[in-house]
């Protein structure tokens, strides 16, 4: 996973060093080592908040939030991207005034919805319609992401939360690292993550504690040594 973009990084160094170098194709070769940049960028996060995970020494809040609000920030965040590669981005289960509580952390939880929606995106073809929604289920609250494409195979359901597991024939830009970190912090909170998937329909599901009306005074806990 370093060395893929490392080596791109060199090669392209070693190319800019052509004095004879066109400015349009400099231009070219500047833009794809940004994008390279920005790779090893999420990739040294995503292992250095595994290895806090493991380690026993990543602080999480513990605290009411309305995943209504959530689901929102998300729908913002991503409508520039959904709508320049066609996809119909929906916000489903809000609207009727009344919030969807969860005891989380919701820096952490909104890193879960990037998460699943990002992947949505990106493994979907263009015109795959993404729906990002919120319910409570059996006392429980949830965030949902679920998209209308191809599916995930069924053989690869129990291995899509393993570091480094990509599926065969998805697309290679991540680091494999996102479901795996997504699952980690989803126990860190006491939830859990749901996967649903066939063709034409694939849903990931955050189920979180549910948060009583009442006010709830943020709690910090921190990540468990990895078992």
């Amino acid at each position: 996973e370093l060395r893929t973009p490392i080596f791109s990084l060199g090669g392209f160094l070693e190319l800019l060093a052509d004095e004879e170098l066109d400015e349009p194709t400099r231009r070219e070769f500047l833009a794809t080592m940004q994008e390279q940049v920005a790779r090893l960028t999420r990739l040294a996060t995503d292992l250095l908040d595994l290895s806090r995970i493991d380690a026993g020494h990543l602080a999480l809040e513990r605290e009411p939030l309305d995943l209504a609000d959530v689901a929102g920030a998300l729908a913002d965040e991503f409508a520039a991207v959904a709508l320049a590669d066609d996809h119909p981005l929906e916000v489903v289960g809000v609207g009727n005034g009344r919030p969807v509580r969860a005891l989380g952390d919701s820096a952490r939880v909104l890193q879960i919805g990037r998460i699943f929606l990002e992947n949505a995106l990106r493994h979907t073809l263009p015109g795959t319609r993404v729906r990002v929604g919120v319910e409570t289920s059996d006392g429980k609250a949830a965030l949902t992401v679920e998209d209308e494409g191809g599916g995930i195979p069924y053989d690869a359901h129990e291995h899509v939360f393993e570091r480094f597991y990509r599926v065969e024939g998805g697309a290679a830009s991540g680091s494999g690292l996102g479901l795996a970190i997504a699952q980690e912090l989803a126990r860190v909170m006491e939830g859990e993550i749901r996967l649903e998937s066939r063709a034409g329909r694939t849903r990931f599901t955050l189920l979180l504690p549910a948060a009583d009306s009442l006010p709830v005074a943020p709690e910090p806990i921190v990540a468990g040594t990895r078992r």
